[in-house]
């Protein structure tokens, strides 16, 4: 009775997040260009498709491969570019996923190979720092989320370096992932790095280092990034940098732990252990060093950020970072002895209605604005902010988001308001074109709307992607 019961509770959990998977790709059909969308294809229409990316090159910073994907993108039409794009990241992570769980786990079924690349991907999406920059802002997703599919398909099949098909493979994606961003270079060297002193007489490896150094010189020694640290020279204080980033880090993983979905995946995950019977496949090095290895790796992906402009990461970046503590909280369940503990924990008449009520509370408290304090010493004088402010900050469930914004018709009104903008670009004449507001922004699909300062620099790429001479949100005529 209690298997059949626990057997009935995972079915209704895969089924929940193949059915919120499917929302993700409704939303795309309601996703719209944002922000650089029309900074990047104002920069095609200037300079062409290779003076647009040396332009960025020697003006702003050394990234090719991003740059080269997302000036390619905004030369296809937004309304189809901004629709099926979310869908191949979508697809993508799908994909990421589930090759890597091959290389986790020995004698494996495909369906479980599914069910973990689907329930990794419900659990991923449900805690990313920033839904709509991680898949449906063209050019925040273009920039991250690629280059996290490619250094996870790199992982699984860095295995078979030996077979030359594999190696030029890996040496491709590795260039691609080099000229991403700088976070997934710094990752992907500080894993060929660790390769090296695992295996320190494989020269294949010893090649690609070599490889992937020259490439990465040339992303680092770019006169964009010269030009574009100019404007942080003050912020390099090395010292500053360090604590800020441990401190965010610390920060993130308690927010990151108290997301009740992450902890019924984990759950379940051990059910699903037991049924299908197969074996965690773990790296042949000591626990704490790929503890430590780990750590060192999501602290990388802050340190820049705070080192360069002494503020945090885009929350597009920390997607990455996001990525690698859900590896690192599997990691740590094989340190679990006693599979059967966990089954047992799950056939509890309680469990259910605990997660129930914890998950609920997230919900409640995910729908709060955060109190924008600067100064802390506010919260020392009164408790109750303290405690809302606590609450607010590590508590974050996208699929709150994802659910509202679709069934509370958010996300429709979006896209009739964009409508109505383009009716109103259609019928400009001259002089300052004043477009609607959006009623309620749907969180999960807009990163930054159009301003009502028409000075905004927002603004301006949208006014001159529509040959506009002014434009700014105001009130309708």
């Amino acid at each position: 009775m209690t298997h059949y019961f626990t057997a009935k509770i995972a079915k209704i959990f895969v089924f929940l997040e193949l059915f919120s998977l499917v929302l993700l790709i409704v939303l795309s059909f309601f996703a719209c260009p944002q922000a650089d969308d029309f900074g990047f294809a104002n920069l095609l229409n200037n300079f062409g498709w290779l003076g647009s990316q040396i332009n960025r090159y020697k003006t702003w910073f050394g990234r090719f491969s991003s740059t080269m994907l997302i000036v390619s993108g905004v030369g296809v039409d937004f309304s189809i570019l901004c629709k099926v794009f979310p869908i191949l990241i979508l697809s993508g992570y799908l994909l990421a996923f589930y090759l890597v769980s091959g290389k986790l786990f020995d004698e494996v079924s495909r369906e479980f190979r599914w069910i973990f690349a689907i329930t990794t991907m419900f659990v991923f999406v449900s805690g990313m720092p920033s839904l709509s920059q991680g898949i449906y802002w063209f050019t925040g997703a273009a920039t991250y989320a690629p280059a996290n599919i490619a250094v996870l398909i790199f992982l699984s099949l860095f295995d078979s370096i030996h077979k030359n098909k594999n190696y030029i493979l890996l040496i491709l994606l590795g260039v691609f992932i080099i000229g991403a961003n700088e976070v997934a270079m710094i990752l992907l060297m500080f894993f060929i790095g660790g390769s090296l002193l695992t295996d320190y007489k494989n020269k294949k490896i010893w090649l690609m280092f070599g490889i992937f150094a020259i490439f990465s010189l040339i992303v680092v020694l770019s006169p964009g990034n010269a030009m574009r640290s100019q404007m942080f020279v003050r912020n390099h204080n090395l010292l500053v940098s360090v604590f800020k980033s441990s401190k965010t880090l610390l920060f993130l993983m308690f927010k990151w732990l108290c997301n009740p979905l992450l902890w019924c995946a984990l759950l379940f995950f051990f059910y699903f252990k037991s049924k299908f019977q197969f074996k965690v496949i773990v790296p042949n090095v000591r626990p704490w060093i790929i503890i430590v290895f780990m750590l060192f790796l999501m602290f990388c992906t802050l340190f820049p950020a705070f080192w360069s402009m002494n503020g945090r990461p885009p929350e597009r970046a920390l997607n990455s970072t996001y990525l690698i503590f859900l590896f690192f909280v599997f990691y740590l369940t094989n340190f679990l002895k006693s599979d059967s503990l966990i089954t047992k924990i799950i056939s509890k008449k309680w469990i259910v209605p605990v997660l129930s009520v914890w998950l609920c509370v997230n919900i409640y408290v995910a729908n709060f604005d955060l109190p924008q304090r600067e100064d802390f010493s506010f919260y020392l004088k009164h408790p109750v902010e303290a405690a809302h402010f606590i609450a607010v900050s590590s508590n974050q469930n996208n699929w709150v988001y994802v659910y509202d914004d679709l069934f509370s018709g958010s996300a429709v009104s979006y896209r009739k308001t964009m409508l109505e903008r383009e009716e109103k670009i259609k019928n400009y004449k001259r002089g300052l074109l004043c477009l609607p507001k959006v009623g309620e922004v749907p969180k999960s699909i807009v990163f930054k709307d159009l301003f009502e300062d028409q000075e905004k620099w927002e603004n301006k790429v949208f006014a001159e992607y529509y040959h506009l001479e002014k434009v700014a949100l105001c009130e309708n005529d």
